[in-house]
Formats: structure tokens, sequence, C-alpha cells
């Protein structure tokens, strides 16, 4: 889909928030803006020096507009990423001034002066911090994805360091202040960049402000290392095509904050499956190995290995490998302990979790009311509508059991057609009134397979009013079950037996 098609979508009504009313940002004003680049871009390589400058100077600040176009249309609470970026904007352009002043105003030979170089920075550590807080509030729910893509990313810039960057770097005797910014700004720009098309890979649906904001990063990231490779320390400037690039990389930002996709850009994204597949394995020990891998093939080939990243890019990635591992593994523990605490047709607690819950409850010395429910005329609802009709009844008893409980009481399937209630900081009388709701819910037919079906129960209820542990609780209720069970009448009903 080309820029064209992109903005095209985003004028197509969606129904879905679009900002705030009187606020600019539509098609026109999208395509205007476009125009304005685009042209100001080819023409860039045919204009004088002085021309050159005016031209970056107005595409450069005209993304500050329309970043601010943007945050208008945001709602509040979601406008922090747009912030950061508009400081960003603001603090490059500051950085842009400021080295044209030293090459046209001052007459140096390189405009990377002290506070051009400081500006530039800020608005380095600016941008990141939008494009991380995007990843945070968009992939907040694939963390897991998000750890992967930053390792895989993060590996595949040490490689571009090692093996393209810094070779030349020290060909040309950059200075070492400058062999640094640079190497920070490439791992960084890959860091969100990875994460940024992972966040583009699992988005299930077209989001123009994100492919925008993907461009604009990756446009920084050519733009960096582009200059990089071209341009000699001391030079008096560089090839116009690296500020094509540069340019073309703010027009990205300025149309990802003009696209009415914004909104939804900063909203949570899906929770993508979180699986450690073999092929994700092997991308991981890959990245893992990838710098150590580096720094024994420059040792083998005699050149200079950059110890120090060496060791701070292996500190950063293995932790982050670590947590990998350790997410996946905790999130296995929560899955099997779910697992085993829960019933898997009505997704209540199984017997074992209410015997924890009861034997904690009366290690408190809290007092419990238990009610031990046996369905009556069940069977002969299986044996009609078989176990998949039985299954669909179990269910619907469980929601409106559910029901008449308190928050915080709890209500487990104990096998088969039982249930057992557990009211805890409970009296006689409200247990009593519990069993009136009980009976009431069951009053109403039940739905098997569209038919209605109409069940009793039978019910034990038994106070804790003696020493005893939690299953002589659990037998003394089940006993008053089957006394209240033998008080079956022909009509279908609840019936209920206190001990």
């Amino acid at each position: 889909m080309s820029v064209f098609d992109a903005v095209e979508w985003e004028a197509r009504p969606t129904g879905r928030y679009h900002g705030l009313h009187g606020v600019p940002g539509g098609l026109g004003l999208s395509l205007a803006y476009l125009l304005l680049c685009v042209v100001g871009i080819v023409v860039y390589p045919y204009l004088s020096d002085v021309q050159k400058m005016v031209d970056y100077l107005v595409l450069s600040f005209a993304t500050v507009p329309a970043v601010m176009i943007g945050v208008n249309r945001t709602p509040a609470d979601s406008r922090k990423p747009l912030w950061f970026l508009l400081a960003a904007l603001v603090s490059f352009n500051a950085g842009n001034v400021a080295w044209y002043w030293y090459v046209f105003a001052m007459g140096l030979p390189s405009g990377d002066g002290t506070i051009a170089g400081i500006f530039a920075a800020l608005g380095q550590v600016f941008m990141f911090c939008g494009a991380i807080t995007i990843v945070a509030r968009r992939g907040r729910d694939d963390v897991g994805g998000m750890i992967d893509s930053t390792i895989m990313s993060m590996a595949v810039g040490g490689v571009l360091w090692n093996l393209l960057l810094l070779p030349h770097l020290r060909d040309v005797a950059s200075p070492q202040m400058s062999q640094t910014a640079t190497c920070v700004t490439v791992f960084m720009l890959t860091g969100v960049f990875g994460c940024l098309v992972r966040l583009l890979l699992t988005a299930r649906e077209f989001i123009p402000a994100l492919w925008f904001l993907v461009a604009a990063m990756g446009l920084s990231l050519v733009g960096v290392v582009s200059v990089a490779l071209v341009v000699d320390p001391g030079s008096s400037g560089r090839p116009a095509y690296t500020d094509m690039i540069y340019l073309a990389g703010y027009t990205a930002v300025g149309l990802c904050a003009l696209a009415r996709s914004v909104v939804r850009l900063l909203q949570p994204g899906p929770a993508p499956k979180d699986e450690l597949s073999k092929g994700r394995l092997v991308f991981l020990g890959l990245a893992l190995c990838a710098m150590p891998a580096m720094g024994g093939a420059s040792e083998l080939l005699g050149r200079d290995v950059d110890t120090a990243l060496l060791a701070v890019s292996t500190a950063a990635v293995t932790p982050l490998v670590m947590l990998r591992i350790w997410r996946v593994w905790s999130e296995r523990v929560r899955v099997l302990r779910y697992q085993a605490s829960v019933d898997p047709v009505t997704k209540l607690p199984n017997r074992h979790e209410f015997a924890n819950r009861l034997d904690a409850s009366l290690e408190g010395g809290r007092p419990v009311v238990v009610l031990f429910c046996d369905l009556d005329g069940f069977k002969a609802v299986n044996d009609r509508y078989g176990h998949a009709g039985g299954d669909q009844l179990l269910v619907e008893v469980a929601e409106r059991l559910r029901g008449c409980v308190r928050e915080g009481d709890t209500v487990s399937r104990f096998g088969g057609d039982e249930f057992i209630i557990l009211c805890v900081d409970t009296e006689r009388y409200d247990a009593t009134e519990l069993c009136r709701r009980i009976e009431t819910a069951f009053r109403e037919p039940f739905g098997v397979d569209g038919e209605p079906v109409r069940i009793g129960a039978s019910i034990g209820m038994v106070c804790h009013d003696r020493v005893e542990d939690g299953e002589q609780l659990i037998q003394r209720a089940d006993a008053a079950m089957y006394t209240a069970k033998q008080e079956r009448r022909e009509t279908p009903g609840v019936r209920t037996t206190v001990a």
C-alpha cells in the first residue's frame, strides 16, 4: 500500500473516534502536507546551499504543527507519546538552526558545534522516549514478543556496528565521542524499530499511523548509518541524499501525527499467543551469542575488538533473554496452578481448591457456613441429552449459584452433579436467606439444547459451631444433604436440611 493509499484510507468514514470537533486534519490537510514535503525533498538536490537550508528548515519545522494537531485530536490520557515526539522535533529543529548558524553565520567548516550536538542528542532521547511509550502502550499485552523483538533487533544493530560502522569510523579517525554517540543511536533505533515491526505484524488491522511511525524510525536509522559511512570528520558538508533521507523521516512523523488512526495506535493492541517455538528459541540463541561471535571473528581477522561494547551489549542482552525465559516459565506455572484448582466444565474452583479455602478460613478463626448441594433430576437430563447437554446444564447451574452468593463467597463444583458453597463471616440466618435465593433461582427452567428443563436440589447446611477440621465440616454438610434428599417430592424443588 502506497503513502497515497494510506492517506486516502484515512479519509474513509469508520465510525470510530476521529478527534475533537473543529480540529483540522482531514484528507485535504494530510495531502497538502504530503505534497509540500514531497516537492521539497525532490527539488532539494538542485538548490543552492542557502536554498537548501531554507528548504530543510521549512520541512523540518512543518512537522511541529502537524504533531500539535495530532496532540489536539488525541484524548488527554493518551497524549504523552505525542508530547515526547513534539519535544523531539523542537530539539531537532533547534539543533538544525544551530548547525546552519555555525556553517553560514560563523563560517565554520562543520556545523557539528557543541550546541547543535546537544540539541541533536536531546532530540534523539525524546524521540526514543516517544517511540518506547507508544510501544509500551500498544504492546503491553505482548510483553514476551516485545522482549524477543528487542533482543533480535539489538543483535542486528550489534552486527551492523561491528562489521560496517565501527571499522569505517576508525579508518577515518572519527572522535571517540562521535563513535560512542553513533553506537548508542544505532542500538536505540534498531531496538525501537524491531518493537515497532512486531506491533505491525501483530496489529490484526491496518493502522496507517503505525506504518508511518515504522517508516520514520527506519528512515532515521538509515540516515544515521548513511551519515556515519559517508561523512568524514571535519568535512564541510554531506551528500544531499543523506539530508533527503532525514527529510523523509520528518515527513513520516508528520503523517503519523496527522493520521486519524493515531488514536488507535495509542490504544492497547491485541495479545498474541506467547510461545517460545523452536524457531524463536533459535533466534534468541543466535542473538545471545551474536556479539561474542563478532568479537571472536574480529580477533581472528586481526581487527581491534570493541571490548567495551562487547561487555555492555552482552550485559544488556543476557538479562533480556533470562527475563524472557522467566516469563514463559512463570506463565506455564500459573496455567498449571489454574488448571489444578479449577473445574474444567464450570470454571468454578474444584474440590481441592475449595478444601484449601475452607481450611484457610478455619485456621483464621472466621465463622463459616458450608452448603452441600446435590442436583435432583440431573441423571434423567444427562441420559436424554447426553454428556454435552449435561455439561450445559452444569454450567447454567454454576452461573445461577454464583449469582446467589456474595462477593468473597466460594461456589465450587465438588464432583459429578454436586456443588458446595463456602460462606465466610456469615451467621445461620444469612445462610438461610441464601438458601431462599437458591430456591428462587431454581424456579425458572434451565435451557438445554433449546428446551426448558426443570430440576431440583437437595441442600445440606452446616455452621462451624464446634472444634473440627474442614473435612469433618464437609462430611456433616454431606450427611445433611442426604437427609434433605430423603424428603424428595414429585415436584422438583429445593429442600434444605440444617445439621
